[in-house]
């Protein structure tokens, strides 16, 4: 009878214990693994959150700077052809440099009113461009200043070619700006300018 009860005693307990087993620990093995995984994808995404986070930092300290560039670039080749500032900058370095400016002129553009079959003009490889041709008359040391003035100019001038045209002076000697007193006669500078063109593939458009 003794040894009955304690058979069934037995049995019970390893009853108990596998119920145990399957219903409680495997249960929670299963489950801590669970949070150890998801434990350490959120370890790694916070480590890439944080490497995200220095380089803005570090980004944000460079604002300033690349601002100032931005800003540069813009003075350099603006949004738009911006004609009438365009017009004044070109008279105001010709007053500066001393030369009297007789004429701007500008060719029709080779593709002018030419578009696609779709009616849309095909998207350009870089900035527009304005080709001027100067007409100036002035001594040598004043075109030479037009030139180093145009060259130095926030928007960005290409002087494709100058052809110069000298004539004796009234009188002999040297001009109050101490070059030669020559003046130049017939004087045609051709210069290129740019602008972004809406239509281009460039970053500044």
């Amino acid at each position: 009878m003794i040894r009955r009860i304690a058979i069934i005693a037995g049995l019970v307990a390893v009853v108990l214990l596998v119920g145990w087993y399957e219903g409680i620990y495997k249960s929670e093995n299963a489950r801590i693994s669970t949070l150890n995984v998801k434990a350490q994808a959120a370890a790694q995404q916070v480590a890439v959150l944080e490497a995200q986070y220095t380089r803005l930092v570090a980004s944000e300290k460079m604002v300033p700077a690349e601002r100032a560039v931005l800003a540069k670039l813009t003075r350099m080749v603006p949004n738009d052809p911006e004609l009438d500032s365009l017009e004044k900058v070109i008279f105001n370095l010709a007053a500066q440099s001393g030369v009297q400016l007789k004429t701007i002129q500008s060719p029709q553009p080779a593709n002018f009113g030419v578009g696609d079959v779709v009616g849309e003009p095909a998207p350009a490889s870089g900035p527009a461009q304005i080709s001027l041709t100067l007409g100036v008359a002035g001594s040598a040391v004043q075109i030479e200043h037009l030139y180093k003035s145009l060259d130095a100019n926030a928007r960005l001038f290409v002087i494709d070619n100058c052809t110069l045209s000298f004539g004796p002076a009234s009188a002999p000697g040297t001009s109050s700006n101490g070059g030669s007193n020559t003046d130049a006669s017939g004087v045609q500078i051709d210069i290129r300018t740019f602008y972004a063109s809406p239509n281009a593939n460039t970053a500044a458009s």
